[in-house]
């Protein structure tokens, strides 16, 4: 078989490159750190699970890294929670959307029964759950189902700071193929 030589005889200019490129300069890019400042660990040595990938019922115990994945030109972000067992070398990871929050961490009306932000009402349920169950249960003694408001960032840095979290993965919404998690315990 014989090359076929493209008879072309249009030439490519610096101007022909440059144009419709857009590009800027992203100060996040580069960056490896938590959502307090803490380096975040890598070893190549570990398996690394995501939490789409676990079946219902899995858990990790291990070192928490919370960090932000700003999702430009959307109108939602993601935390990634990772749970490091530096005993056994596995490394969980679980991802969660959110809505944007506001200049000071905020964020509004996150139901349990919204596919999309699940993830995101069981981190908030499960972290004050944790802390006292009375603080996931209404004036009429009922659960609650809705976050009318809340400062996602301050939970973050609080989930962050620990030594120690375990993290269960559950079933989400029934009527969902997407699994959830929850924070079982920390330290």
């Amino acid at each position: 078989m014989a090359l076929k030589k493209e008879e072309n005889t249009e030439q490519v200019n610096f101007d022909d490159l440059i144009e419709g490129l857009e590009s800027e300069y992203d100060e996040t890019q580069g960056e490896y750190f938590t959502i307090t400042g803490k380096e975040q660990r890598y070893n190549e040595i570990w398996e690394i699970f995501k939490n789409y990938e676990c079946d219902v019922g899995d858990d990790l115990t291990g070192y928490p890294e919370v960090s932000i994945i700003p999702k430009k030109d959307k109108s939602y972000d993601a935390l990634k929670l990772r749970v490091i067992d530096d005993t056994t070398d596995e490394v969980l990871d679980c991802f969660m959307n959110f809505p944007k929050w506001d200049e000071k961490g905020y964020i509004e009306n996150i139901t349990k029964n919204f596919d999309f932000y699940r993830s995101c009402f069981d981190f908030i349920f499960s972290v004050l759950r944790w802390k006292d169950e009375t603080n996931v249960i209404d004036k009429d003694g009922e659960e609650v189902n809705v976050f009318k408001k809340v400062n996602l960032k301050t939970f973050a840095k609080y989930v962050d700071q620990m030594n120690k979290v375990t993290v269960k993965i559950t079933e989400g919404n029934p009527k969902s193929n997407f699994n959830s998690w929850i924070i079982l315990d920390m330290e």
